[in-house]
């Protein structure tokens, strides 16, 4: 017969459960995801801006309540071009 007395056990126990590590926060929240959909929406916010603006920094800055620096500084860290996109024109034979 085993020298543990049932004390024993239940402190055996305890010292498992707390030492036990329980991800109670589902992977769809990590870090990583969140600094993505951050990212993301920060992104999209900016160029809507900027196209509503007509890509016009300082009305852009303004409309975001930023500084002009701040819109500039913002795009080059998001990669988003400050230039309107190249629109070609087909011109159709009649």
């Amino acid at each position: 017969m085993s020298d543990k007395t049932e004390q024993d056990y239940l402190w055996d126990s305890l010292d498992e459960i707390f030492n036990t590590t329980i991800d109670i926060y589902p992977s769809k929240f990590d870090d990583t995801s969140l600094e993505a959909e951050l990212r993301d929406k920060e992104t999209n916010m900016v160029v809507e801006a900027l196209e509503a603006c007509d890509y016009n920094q300082t009305h852009t800055a303004a409309l975001l309540k930023v500084g002009r620096t701040n819109l500039i500084a913002r795009c080059k860290r998001l990669g988003i071009s400050l230039k309107p996109p190249v629109q070609c024109f087909v011109e159709e034979k009649v």
